[in-house]
C-alpha cells in the first residue's frame, strides 16, 4: 500500500487572493486536481489523502469526488508540518500496510507521472528521496542588508515536492521531532534525527504557486508538461 498526502490546508495570504490559490483555476481546473489527477492516475500510488484547512473541508471534497482514490479529506494544522503529522496519524490507524508515502503540496500542480515513478524508484533502494535542480542563480547569505559571503552554487539545489519516504521512517521521525521546532520540508525532519535523503533530479516545470505571477507563469507552463 503506497499512499499520496497532499497538503492543502494553508491559507495562501501571500498570494493576495479571496479564495485560497489551491481552488484557483489553472487550465480551466482548480489547481490541486491537477496534483490529484497525476496521482489518480500513477499504478504507483495506491490512496490519495488530502490534509485541508478545516474551513474548506467541504469544497475540497467536491472538487475531488470524481476521483476514486481519495480515501479521504482530513483536516489540517497550524503548520505545515503539523498537517503532515496529522495525515501520518490517519495513515497509521486507517491504512497501517502503507509502505511508502509521498508528500505533495497542492500548490505544485506541475510536476510529471515520470517523477513519480523516478520518485518510488529510489525510495525502494534509499527510503528518503526528494526531488531537486541546480540553482542558475548566485546565492549569497547576508546579515541585515549585508552580504556576508558567496556561497557555492554548484553544492546547493533547490528543493521540491513530492517527497517520498517508507512509511515507517518517516512516521517516526514526524514523531519525535521537537513540537517547537519548525521544519520547512519533510526532508529536513529525517535529517535532524541523522537518517541520509537522496535527491532525484526533479523538474523545472514543477513550480511552487505562491504569488500571483506563478499562476500566469504555471498558464504557460501546462502546455509543455510531460505526462
Amino acid at each position: 500500500m503506497n499512499i499520496a498526502v497532499i497538503l492543502s490546508a494553508g491559507s495562501g495570504l501571500r498570494f493576495n487572493s479571496a479564495d485560497p490559490k489551491q481552488f484557483l483555476l489553472l487550465n480551466n481546473k482548480p489547481i490541486i486536481s491537477h496534483s490529484v489527477q497525476k496521482f489518480q492516475e500513477c499504478q504507483d500510488v495506491d490512496k490519495i489523502l488530502i490534509v485541508s484547512h478545516p474551513e474548506h473541508i467541504k469544497k475540497t471534497k467536491d472538487i475531488c469526488a470524481a476521483f476514486s482514490k481519495i480515501a479521504a479529506v482530513i483536516e489540517g494544522g497550524k503548520r505545515r508540518q503539523d498537517s503532515v503529522l496529522n495525515g501520518l496519524e490517519w495513515i497509521k490507524k486507517n491504512e497501517a500496510s502503507c509502505k511508502v508515502v509521498f508528500i505533495h503540496d497542492s500548490a505544485r500542480p506541475l510536476f510529471s507521472k515520470k517523477l513519480i515513478g523516478s520518485l518510488y524508484d529510489a525510495v525502494l533502494k534509499h527510503g528518503a528521496v526528494i526531488p531537486a535542480i541546480a540553482t542558475d542563480d548566485t546565492i549569497k547569505e547576508k546579515e541585515a542588508s549585508a552580504v556576508v559571503k558567496t556561497l557555492d552554487r554548484e553544492k546547493l539545489v533547490r528543493v521540491q515536492t513530492p517527497q517520498v519516504f517508507d512509511f515507517d521512517k518517516i512516521y517516526k521521525a514526524y514523531s519525535g521531532f521537537p513540537k517547537d521546532k519548525i521544519a520547512t520540508d519533510d526532508a529536513f525532519i529525517v535529517e535532524f534525527f541523522g537518517i541520509k535523503v537522496n535527491i532525484v533530479e526533479g523538474e523545472k516545470n514543477n513550480i511552487k504557486i505562491t504569488h500571483p505571477i506563478d499562476l500566469k507563469i504555471a498558464e504557460l507552463l501546462i502546455k509543455e508538461v510531460v505526462s
